[in-house]
């Protein structure tokens, strides 16, 4: 073999064997890519958007910048990338409160089935209905059971039309009792209230800082959300277990895209995250942050993001709350 043979065949297998992040950025990914988390920095969002974002440029070999645009319980964010052009290269780190937002607010900025492209799901995390670990109700058939004998239940929320005060609102209005709902400006006043003691009976909190208090003795599980039990908790029961199937929501997070992105493109990029979450590493990572990892064909995401549209506008409605 001549020579300068060896050098192109040399030369051949080091291109071979280059990872893929010195391969070119597919046609979509040209641009550096902009990943909107529609939160502040540090959030449960923020926690799994950023080894997202890794993952991603890692697979694509281009920049993913996230940037933490909160703001209107997230709207800001998402109208942000609703309002902008394709060509803008922008993805959103959605979530379970963009389907509840727009049942809510008046004057709402955007058109979700319109302006916004689904793209895929990337996980999903149940919500959990607890108590003090103080208290003397061990059941759900307990907790209602009071509420029916008037004991006066009151549950805390992370504030008014939120995920977790809609569904206690759903529980209540299930099970045909009268509770009181007692607001506070998140959900981490509220876990406090409820460990206090003082205040609140019980409240449906999201899954990581809810197995931490329980951990630590804090509070007790009654029941999950989710359609299965979580591996988490694998001994408590789920609200469809007890019969209670409307309630069965999770809260959960999703990719979207500006909603004149042309399809194809929709399903290249959902390609990309498919391929860039498919690692232990990310699989570590959504189990440390009580998640699960969870992902479908923008087809498959755009009808369930319209069953959740309609699913939240009815619990919205089923209260009275609109118009905020």
């Amino acid at each position: 073999m001549k020579p300068w043979s060896r050098v192109v065949l040399a030369l051949s297998f080091i291109v071979a064997a280059a990872p893929q992040s010195w391969a070119a950025p597919p046609a979509w990914a040209e641009r550096p890519v902009r990943l909107i988390v529609p939160s502040a920095a540090g959030g449960s969002g923020d926690t799994l958007a950023r080894p997202l974002a890794e993952a991603l440029g890692n697979e694509i070999g281009q920049t993913v910048v996230v940037e933490n645009k909160g703001g209107v319980g997230g709207v800001l964010g998402a109208s942000m990338v609703a309002n902008s052009s394709p060509a803008d290269n922008q993805l959103l780190f959605g979530a379970v409160h963009h389907m509840i937002a727009p049942a809510v607010l008046k004057n709402f900025p955007y058109d979700t089935r319109k302006d916004l492209k689904a793209v895929t799901l990337i996980a999903a995390m149940p919500n959990v209905l607890v108590v003090n670990a103080n208290s003397p109700y061990k059941s759900v058939d307990d907790l209602l059971a009071a509420a029916k004998q008037g004991a006066g239940v009151n549950y805390g929320t992370s504030g008014v039309a939120t995920m977790l005060h809609l569904m206690a609102g759903k529980l209540e209005k299930r099970s045909g009792t009268t509770m009181t709902a007692v607001h506070y400006k998140g959900s981490g006043p509220a876990v406090m209230a409820l460990i206090s003691g003082d205040q609140v009976d019980f409240m449906f909190e999201t899954m990581p800082s809810a197995v931490a208090q329980i951990r630590n003795g804090r509070l007790r599980a009654l029941a999950v959300s989710s359609p299965e039990r979580a591996a988490a908790l694998p001994d408590v029961p789920t609200l469809k277990e007890l019969g209670m199937d409307e309630i069965t929501a999770q809260t959960w997070y999703g990719i979207f895209m500006q909603g004149d992105v042309p399809d194809a493109t929709v399903q290249a990029v959902a390609d990309s995250i498919h391929r860039a979450l498919d690692t232990e590493k990310i699989k570590e990572i959504w189990q440390g942050n009580g998640a699960t990892l969870l992902t479908n064909s923008p087809a498959e995401f755009t009808q369930y993001v319209d069953q959740e549209l309609n699913y939240w506008a009815d619990a919205v409605s089923d209260l009275g709350l609109s118009d905020f």
